[in-house]
């Protein structure tokens, strides 16, 4: 979600994330004529090795987690396969009248 919101001390991370944003809404329009639909997903924080390195490596552990998933409206890290989820159907055909758009999984942390 940090290419629909900005952060703190993560100002190129941020960046790369709103690039892929703006890569994908004008990817969808020059190449729609050929029948190619470009989507992209904006995950929030989802219980990976990586994010659980970064929560483990913490001073205090419980702290970091507890800082991370109080900002999600559910109030915890998304499990992998809930995100992969949104991406199957982005793939599907049921999807088909979807292209340019940014898909925000990230438990309502953007929502407030």
């Amino acid at each position: 979600e940090l290419g629909i919101v900005g952060g703190s001390e993560i100002a190129a991370y941020a960046a790369s994330k709103g690039g892929v944003v703006q890569l994908t809404k004008a990817m969808a329009i020059d190449h729609v004529g050929d029948g190619i639909r470009v989507n992209c997903v904006a995950p929030g924080p989802v219980s990976t090795p990586l994010l659980e390195g970064i929560i483990n490596s913490s001073s205090n552990a419980e702290q970091e987690r507890q800082s991370i998933v109080s900002k999600t409206l559910l109030k915890r890290l998304a499990r992998p396969e809930e995100i992969a989820n949104v991406i199957v159907f982005m793939a599907s055909d049921e999807s088909s009248y979807m292209t340019g758009a940014v898909v925000v999984v990230d438990g309502g942390w953007t929502a407030h």
